[in-house]
């Protein structure tokens, strides 16, 4: 689920892809359809790269460094954007805190 709930942000998409200022269309799904993605990986990979504009030995680099974009893009994640509609990201973040919770209680 990780790569689908990072098709949300096309903004830190083009921003990690190194084009933040492109108007090349992504195709995105929204928050609604994002969970019946049938390959988010992939699907990830593709918008990076239509994002930068990158063909050739430039793509192929761009292609390569996809664990580092993909970590950035985590970085960047407005928590509190798109990604919060989605039931499992809420059921991520519920489960998260119950753990936090159970690991520290009275705090």
């Amino acid at each position: 689920m990780l790569e689908a709930w990072l098709l949300l942000d096309e903004q830190a998409i083009r921003e990690v892809a190194g084009n933040p200022r492109g108007r090349i269309p992504l195709d995105l799904p929204k928050a609604t359809a994002v969970e019946r993605v049938a390959d988010p990986k992939q699907r990830l990979k593709d918008p990076l790269a239509k994002a930068g504009g990158c063909t050739g030995r430039r793509l192929a680099e761009l292609q390569q460094r996809f664990p580092r974009n993909r970590h950035r893009l985590l970085d960047l994640l407005d928590r509190d954007g798109p990604v919060a509609e989605v039931p499992s990201w809420q059921a991520f973040v519920s489960d998260l805190s119950g753990a936090l919770k159970a690991a520290a209680p009275g705090v």
